[in-house]
């Protein structure tokens, strides 16, 4: 097995891809399409809402907890307060609301029927949601790297838990659902691996790489 996988660990975001320090992919969300999300955010005041760029991701004050802003921090190292989404001045790759997690799928049809095309929802559940430029997703994002490395499809081992990780799925060779995925996930990959409360990743790759 070790011959036929070239080990090389990405976390996968179609938005943005890098080799290495190597920008080679960066989404770039139309100004009305983001104008219209934040007018669409603001209708529902639960919404939490990040807007996410190549230089910085961005909360507005007075709309989300000073608790929100350091959480997410933990993720978007660089995440900045401003007055106004709005007027950010910055290359735009996607925005990451967070809703209350037992209405994730009421807001991801709502977004769906909302954008109509012009941004996609995507989510792992619990209360997270992506929204990305139509074809940006996890996959998309891998591929640029599978041909950039002049590698295959075959070559590629995936793990998700999430809706958001079918398309990568799908798309490499070896994948794996984790235990504790939905049915829906499940489906999509070839295999089922252990879940992460049990080290699922870990195991399948040294079984991978005997």
């Amino acid at each position: 097995m070790s011959d036929e996988i070239r080990m090389v660990a990405v976390d996968i975001d179609g938005t943005f891809v890098k080799d290495h320090k190597e920008l080679i992919f960066a989404a770039d969300m139309p100004r009305e399409t983001v104008n219209l999300v934040i007018d669409i955010c603001r209708k529902y005041p639960e919404i939490r809402n990040v807007l996410c760029g190549v230089e910085s991701a961005y909360c507005q004050r007075g709309t989300v907890s000073q608790e929100f802003f350091d959480l997410t921090r933990i993720y978007y190292h660089r995440l900045k307060w401003v007055d106004d989404l709005k007027e950010v001045k910055d290359q735009i790759l996607k925005f990451a609301p967070t809703v209350p997690a037992e209405k994730t799928y009421d807001y991801y049809d709502m977004f769906l029927e909302e954008l109509k095309g012009k941004a996609e929802p995507t989510t792992s559940g619990h209360g997270s949601i992506d929204l990305i430029m139509p074809g940006c997703h996890k996959a998309s994002g891998l591929k640029r790297l599978v041909q950039r490395w002049r590698i295959s499809p075959e070559q590629c081992a995936a793990f998700g838990d999430g809706g958001n990780d079918i398309e990568m799925l799908q798309y490499c060779r070896h994948s794996y659902a984790m235990a504790n995925a939905p049915r829906n996930v499940k489906e999509a990959s070839r295999y089922v691996c252990p879940s992460n409360e049990e080290d699922g990743v870990l195991a399948t790759l040294e079984q991978l790489f005997l």
